[in-house]
């Protein structure tokens, strides 16, 4: 059984991925999406930005949450993925604002 706030605890499980063990594995996302980056663009020789890369991660995850639509399967961490993304997106965004107003 589902609990009533089940949408916001995946929220939160997405939130402590993203401030913590995962952030103190790889660090802040602007450098942990620093490094994808530049192995991507040096494998593929292309110019993928970090936000791009972010973005570029969400859809892998809303690619396989529409393929549970169409299968009926249901895997939690596909959602608190793609959250967990935009949410590095946004502390990446916060960190390039901040220093654009030093």
């Amino acid at each position: 059984m589902l609990k009533q706030n089940s949408g916001a605890e995946i929220v939160e499980e997405a939130h402590k991925l993203i401030t913590g063990a995962r952030q103190a594995d790889y660090n802040h996302p602007t450098e942990d999406y620093g490094r994808t980056v530049d192995t991507f663009n040096a494998l593929t020789g292309r110019d993928l930005n970090i936000e791009e890369a972010i973005l570029f991660m969400t859809c892998v995850k809303l690619s396989r949450l529409f393929n549970e639509l169409q299968t009926g399967q249901w895997i939690p961490d596909n959602t608190r993925d793609a959250i967990g993304y935009l949410g590095c997106l946004n502390m990446v965004r916060v960190r390039e604002n901040h220093r654009n107003n030093l």
